[in-house]
């Protein structure tokens, strides 16, 4: 058994020489390469799997497939030990190779054996290394077997031969039987709860064969959620917290760079190399197809009756092997490189919902971490996607370079110096990479954070009046945010350029330097490999921005990882609840009854210098009442935030003692609700207890208003609680705290909201005597203002100006001392307040009438809307390119066309060329032929930057600023119903999420649609030209991939707008910053995490989904792309086509499968990415504005005059479709000028309603009509809401706002590095004065204004657009968080201005000082900045603004004014002046 038909077969090869038509392998490289080291790799794997396999339980039956399946390897194993007794006693020539490769084949049989019986049992799936090693040796071996019964010569051979074909059918069958699912055998498995990936094998996750059910429903139905596969259990946040939370520390991360990126490649280290293995496969099959090109041309230039019939069909055979190959192994390199992708991005989210968790207080007020959470995350998605493709592409480029030389000798190094270029050029490039995306991030951080905080106060900002303010301040920061982001993209367009350099110039300046070795197979083959150079670089260049920035973002959110957590600074001593003993140390060996709290030596404040509470010594009594009294801004709330823990800098000791319970019942000072109805804002993440939930809410007094409401206590409230008043929302955070499971509850001034009725009956019934509290011998401590509680409380704690307790003690020590108790005029009256109340009892509704909610219709889609919603909508992408501009369109479709033409052009002309230098007499030199190449592929460059940058530059910016500002004013116009019934983390959405798209992947996805599309048709034609018989195929081809699309499209369309939709864990990320202190006092944080990981693992369904489907479509491309290479080279070889054509289609077959699968992908992402565009159209179409027809009135600057009020048989309610509960019924209301009148009422009663029916935020219902007593006519009762006879349902609503000075019942503050300001010329205020709204907080009690007036350096026809505005900016935040001090202005020269005067009606002091004068280097005036403090409310006119600046309304003309809003207070100890702060305060400029 020699098999010695041929002495070549003993060499190494690879190919065969002198027999099999020299179309084949040596044997002796046969058995090392397809037998020994495949046999020897699975052996070693498998014995490792082994172990692992032992250690798992038993989880699948299905006894007779597993012994189908044993009896299959058993039949394969007894069949190699035949070859093997064969071999060792018959072989000569080949023993050495033989009998090692036999006898290994017969060990990996024998590892078949438990490794099959082990998958079979422990693992869900049928096994990946199994099958992986079963389907590679089966393509193997069939190569073996055509070599075996080509060489075979004696019957020992041929019987050699018959038994390895027989092993291969056995090993075909294990095959077969070891790819079947298992499915239906496993033991308590829900499918409801499993996806179907999990169950699938190799080849159906390579082939997406799992999703094939989703296609179909996709393609019948309109998708939800609920019809979304679940999440690989692998991939569940929470799974992959547990199982790598060790490898991210974030400890270790300070100082170091890139820590996080690091810590998240060793936390999913093998999903990470998964990809390693089939993007090998997939390089190696690429590499294949210039062996192919080369071979067939060669081939093809034989003459007929000398090129062998075999060489033609094997050339068939290699082609249909490496297009497969390319597609299955493309496949699965993507399928595990997104799943790798997806389980960092749950791994991230979580990691920053768990940290927000951990912030402290103040820094996790910031809203502006939001976008760590949407665009940050998505970036480095994008960036990272390709993150294989940079060992892969630096491998091939040099194999590339390698097998170029073997082609045109020292050339190659030609291409190398283009190369070394664009390294160069992306170095340099790399440089502003990583800050402009910086600062593009920051930008849109801040922006997002300034849009969430306003959406959530819009009811303020309307009653402010400075919905338009923030309006055009919000638009200001996208402007500036698109300049930004216009910077960085600038970058990725040369980067693009770079990329693309070698690609058309490589081929240029090899073909010059190699001109005089040049012919038609020298030509294509080269260009093959050029292509492989080419390729591999361009997508190098061009992901080196989005890696860079995908590092950028991973930086962020590392920085946001190593902020400071909070410290507890609490030392908590567990006792027993049942034998009041301490568990862990002793802390009362005297066995007297220890305080709840105690508090020694305590300093707290909110930054370091600056303490609000100084040397507090405080004993908190045990089942007692507390009441903390004190002055505005006496550290009341900061003591609570200290019983809490949550102050960040604290000095003392602070000593709790928890008996048994972990949680406190806390009630901030301005409550925290969440989006959903009141019973889930009060039963929380506890569980539901009918009677505990019925005591909460008789003692909160809740039960007349959920009686009013229209569901009840499942009435949704709205972001913030927006539908409920004041003294609801108090009341429904008191019932939360008392529903908890505890025995220590902290109020922080929860009774401010409450009339006085109200009030006094929740007191009663909380915190009396005989109050639920003193029912459950519970702890309480209550910060108020309402002093004549105070004799019902057992320890009184005053606190005084200056932050340190004034006195302590009972109520009647107290009232001995005579200090600050005692001045506070309040009698003794615990007797009657304690027994009872004069209050006349609340009548109590049923509890059908408040729990029993009405059932609501469910909003069902239309049929257009569905259609819509499966098959997409025209008129969204006219909207779109209605916002873009005719000329970028212009611009996009003619270079387009120019790139499309001209990127194949080259390939064609390389065929005249080929053609010209293979006949006899060629007609033109090479370097004619090269010259014109390089002018076509300079062409092709130019077209591409000009088309990136038109539409990454230009494009953008435009429809970026029209898009936002259309949904901005959308927002800022809608009615009040509107922020009560949407969610704030949706809205958000629109400025986050969609613009990131509209922004990002839209253009993206347009721009290389439209390149891709002219490229295709382009190399469709070329490919046409290799044979005339290719383009009958065509019209087959486009109505393949019609349908595929169609078919596609239906269900990626859906999914992606599902993906955008299911945005859950942005809106309780929002929720939890919002009420970070009430979440951690309640215990919430665990349960929080809990929900956040359910809420991620939801919204990472449809993005993981929609990255498999688009894998599906590119395999399903790829192998289209497979069948017309087979047409190609079959008729190539059968019908002798033209040589050089045929090697201008191949080279164009190489990136045509790529290029159509752009086109669809590409074609897919605009029209899932467009949703963003529909959602933002059909928001601005479906929220009306709240000015109706006829409200355009706008009243004179001089409204109102008197200010006289008239309301007449008005009614009103919040929702239009149940006028039976209503807010306001029949109210008739006469307000003289000048009079001054105080509106009571008990809470909820419509007190809040009131202000909010003469602002216009709450609508009057039309009058009812009544029956005339003759039955035969109608009357409509007489209605007018007037003021100065002036009806306000015909005035424009914003000027309405703005001509009312009006103050919110909650404090407004905005975020950090809010511009609000109004800036113009100083005559151009037609009102003669201006007033300060501003209300004294806990740490600024003086308002003030700070005046810029700065020259003009235009004429004076100069638009007011064209001036220089600079100056003060207002920045608005708490004031702990952005303090001036007065030496920032030590340099400056301060003075008492003015020196003169002051005019007639202008007081003489009037308290303007001089922060600084600016000059020119001439010394003449420029500018100066002025402050005044003012009281609340108090008007400075007009002339004595002009007076402090020097001159008369006429001579100021050309000077500009600016005016901003300013808290302050006394300096700190040690300084002079005045602290002073930019706040939320309101500016208004009123007669």
């Amino acid at each position: 058994m020699d098999f010695s038909g041929c002495l070549d077969d003993q060499s190494f090869g690879p190919t065969v020489r002198g027999c099999r038509d020299d179309f084949d392998f040596t044997i002796k490289f046969e058995k090392i390469f397809f037998a020994l080291i495949p046999a020897s790799i699975f052996v070693a794997v498998a014995l490792a799997r082994i172990v692992y396999l032992t250690r798992k339980p038993n989880i699948v039956t299905g006894g007779l497939l597993r012994v189908a399946k044993l009896s299959a390897i058993c039949l394969f194993s007894v069949i190699q030990l035949a070859l093997l007794v064969l071999s060792s006693t018959k072989s000569r020539r080949f023993a050495a190779f033989f009998i090692p490769a036999d006898a290994l084949t017969l060990a990996s049989g024998l590892c078949m054996l438990p490794l099959s019986y082990l998958e079979h049992a422990r693992a869900p799936r049928p096994s990946i290394l199994f099958n992986a090693f079963l389907f590679v040796t089966i393509l193997l071996d069939v190569s073996q077997v055509r070599t075996l019964w080509l060489a075979s010569g004696n019957a020992d051979e041929i019987t050699f031969s018959r038994l390895f074909t027989c092993g291969l059918a056995f090993k075909a069958v294990v095959l077969v039987l070891e790819s079947q699912s298992k499915a239906r055998w496993i033991v308590c498995w829900d499918v409801k709860d499993h996806s179907p990936e999990e169950t699938t094998g190799l080849y159906g996750l390579g082939a997406y064969f799992w999703l094939n059910r989703l296609f179909l429903t996709g393609y019948r139905k309109v998708l939800q959620i609920s019809d979304l596969f679940p999440l690989d259990q692998s991939m569940a946040s929470e799974t992959l917290h547990t199982g790598l939370v060790h490898h991210i520390d974030v400890s270790c991360f300070r100082g170091k760079n890139h820590a996080l990126a690091r810590a998240v490649a060793r936390a999913l280290a093998f999903p990470l190399l998964l990809p390693v293995a089939p993007r090998i496969a997939l390089g190696a099959f690429q590499f294949c197809q210039p062996f192919l090109i080369q071979t067939l041309l060669e081939h093809l230039q034989k003459p007929r009756d000398m090129a062998s019939d075999n060489v033609g069909y094997g050339l068939i055979g290699a082609t249909i092997l490496i297009y497969v190959g390319i597609a299955v192994s493309g496949a699965l390199y993507w399928y595990f490189q997104e799943r790798v992708l997806y389980m960092a991005r749950g791994l991230l989210a979580g990691a920053i919902y768990r940290k927000t968790t951990e912030s402290r207080l103040a820094a996790s007020g910031d809203s502006a971490a939001l976008t760590l959470m949407s665009t940050d995350i998505e970036r480095i998605i994008a960036g990272c996607l390709s993150l294989h493709e940079f060992w892969a592409n630096a491998i091939e480029v040099a194999l590339a370079s390698w097998l170029l030389s073997r082609q045109i000798g020292p050339a190659f190094v030609a291409p190398l110096i283009i190369v070394g270029v664009c390294v160069v050029c992306s170095a340099i490039f790399s440089r502003f990479t990583g800050p402009r995306q910086k600062t593009w991030m920051e930008k849109i951080q801040k922006r997002v954070g300034l849009t969430s905080n306003v959406i959530g106060q819009m009811k303020h900002l309307k009653i402010s009046g400075l919905a338009e303010a923030v309006e055009n301040a919000i638009q200001s920061m996208r402007v500036d945010e698109l300049n930004a982001g216009a910077h960085f993209r600038t970058i990725v367009v040369f980067a693009v350029v770079v990329g693309f350099l070698p690609f058309f110039l490589s081929p240029v300046i090899a073909f010059a330097f190699a001109s005089q070795t040049l012919n038609v197979t020298v030509i294509f083959t080269s260009m093959s490999f050029l292509t492989l150079l080419a390729a591999p670089l361009s997508i190098l260049f061009q992901m080196i921005p989005s890696l860079l920035a995908a590092f950028t973002c991973m930086n962020r959110i590392q920085a946001f990882l190593e902020e400071d957590a909070q410290v507890d600074y609490r030392r908590v001593l567990t006792t027993s609840p049942f034998e009041g003993v301490a568990t862990g140390e002793k802390p009362n060996p005297e066995g007297a009854e220890l305080p709840k709290v105690k508090i020694s030596g305590g300093n707290f404040g909110w930054e370091t210098g600056n303490l609000s509470l100084k040397n507090i010594d405080l004993d908190v009594p045990a089942s007692q009442l507390t009441i903390v009294v004190g002055p505005v801004a006496s550290g009341k709330s900061t003591l609570c935030k200290a019983l809490l823990g949550e102050v960040p800098v604290a000095g003392g000791s602070v000593t709790m003692v928890a008996n048994g319970f972990s949680r406190i019942g806390y009630c901030d000072q301005n409550p925290y609700l969440s989006n959903a109805t009141i019973r889930e804002n009060i039963v929380g993440f506890a569980p539901f207890f009918q009677a505990r939930y019925d005591e909460v809410i008789e003692a909160t007094m809740l039960e007349p208003d959920l009686a009013l409401l229209p569901n009840g206590d499942s009435t949704n409230i709205g972001s913030n609680g927006i539908t409920l008043s004041g003294g609801q929302k108090q009341r429904v955070s008191i019932a939360r705290a008392l529903y908890l499971n505890t025995d220590f509850y902290i109020f922080d001034d929860i009774l401010s909201g409450l009339d006085a009725d109200t009030e006094e009956q929740v007191f009663l019934r909380v915190f009396s005597p005989v109050g639920l509290i003193r029912q459950r011998n519970a702890t309480a401590l209550l910060c108020t203002h309402s002093v004549r509680h105070l004799p019902s409380a057992d320890h009184i704690v005053a606190l005084g100006p200056g932050g340190a307790i004034v006195e302590q003690g009972t109520f009647q020590e107290l009232m001995a001392n005579e200090k600050y108790v005692s001045t506070l005029g309040v009698e003794n009256t615990q007797k009657s307040s304690s027994r009872g109340s004069s209050t006349p009892p609340v009548t109590k509704p049923s509890s059908e009438q408040i729990l029993k909610p009405k059932p609501a219709k469910p909003v069902l889609p239309s049929d257009v809307e569905e259609k819509a919603r499966m098959t997409g909508d025209w008129a969204v992408y006219r909207h779109y390119f209605a916002r873009i501009g005719t000329w970028t369109k212009v611009v996009l479709i003619v270079f387009g066309a120019l790139w499309g033409g001209m990127a194949n052009f080259g390939t064609v002309w390389l065929s005249f060329w080929s053609a010209d230098v293979a006949s006899a007499n060629p007609t033109h030199s090479n370097t004619f032929y090269n010259g014109l190449y390089a002018l076509f592929q300079m062409i092709t460059l130019f077209s591409l930057f000009e088309t990136a940058w038109v539409c990454f530059t230009s494009m953008i910016s435009i429809s970026g600023a029209a898009l936002h500002k259309e949904v901005l004013r959308t927002v800022i116009n809608a009615p009040l119903k509107f922020f009560s019934t949407s969610d704030t983390g949706v809205v958000v959405n629109l400025f986050s999420q969609d613009m990131t798209l509209i922004d990002g992947q839209l253009p993206q996805a347009l721009i290389n649609l439209i390149l891709s599309l002219f490229e295709v048709l382009g190399m469709a034609a070329v490919i046409a030209t290799s044979s005339p018989w290719v383009a009958i195929t065509y019209p087959v081809l486009m109505f393949v991939l019609f349908v595929l699309q169609k078919f596609y499209l239906r269900t990626s369309r859906q999914i992606r707008l599902l993906d955008l939709e299911a945005k859950s864990p942005f809106s309780h990320y929002i929720d939890t910053i919002k009420g970070i202190a009430t979440f951690r006092a309640l215990g919430w944080v665990r349960e929080g995490i809990q929900q956040n990981y359910l809420l991620l693992d939801t919204s990472q369904r449809p993005a993981y989904l929609l990255a498999m489907i688009q894998r599906w479509l590119a395999l399903t491309l790829q192998l289209v792309v497979a069948v017309i290479a087979v047409a190609v080279v079959a008729m190539a070889t059968q019908l002798r086509s033209n040589t050089a054509f045929t090697g201008a289609g191949l080279i164009a077959l190489m990136s045509f499968g790529e290029t159509l699968a752009q086109i669809i992908r590409f074609y897919t992402l605009l029209e899932t990415s467009i949703g963003a565009v529909s959602r933002l159209k059909a928001f601005g179409e479906n929220v009306k504005p709240e000015n109706k027809e006829g409200e355009d009135v706008i009243p004179p600057p001089e409204w109102p005059l008197k200010g006289a009020i008239e309301i007449n048989g008005v009614s009103a309610s919040y929702n239009d479709d149940d006028p039976e509960h209503l807010a306001l019924d029949d109210l008739h209301l006469s307000i003289a000028s000048g009079e001054k009148v105080a509106i009571c009422g008990r809470s909820g009663s419509g007190k809040s309603s009131l202000l909010l029916l003469l602002l216009r935020l709450l609508d009057p219902l039309p009058p009812k009509q009544t029956q005339s007593p003759t039955d035969t006519a109608k009357e409509t009762p007489e209605q007018s809401l007037t003021i100065d006879a002036l009806p306000l349902t015909s005035l424009s609503r914003p000027h309405l706002r703005q001509s009312l000075l009006a103050l919110p019942q909650d404090p407004l503050f905005l975020p950090p590095s809010t511009p609000l300001r109004t800036t113009g010329p100083l005559t151009s205020f037609l009102s003669p004065r201006l007033s300060l709204n501003f209300t004294p907080t806990q740490q600024y009690d003086q308002g003030g204004l700070l005046l810029s007036l700065r020259r003009r350096t235009a004429s004076p026809s100069t638009p007011p657009e064209k001036w220089i505005k600079t100056g003060i900016e207002l920045y608005n935040s708490a004031p702990r968080l952005s303090t001036v001090a007065c030496d920032r202005w030590a340099d400056w020269s301060v003075s008492d201005l003015p020196p003169s005067s002051p005019p007639s009606g202008v007081g003489q002091e009037t308290g303007w000082t001089t922060l600084l004068v600016e000059k020119d280097k001439d010394g003449n005036g420029t500018g100066v900045w002025v402050y005044r403090v003012l009281e609340s409310g108090e008007k400075v006119p007009l002339r004595e603004i002009c007076w402090v600046f020097g001159g008369s309304e006429e001579e100021l003309g050309e000077w500009e004014v600016e005016v901003s809003a300013m808290a302050a207070r006394p300096a700190r100890e040690g300084g002079e002046g005045l602290e002073v702060a930019f706040v939320g305060l309101e500016v208004k400029w009123s007669d």
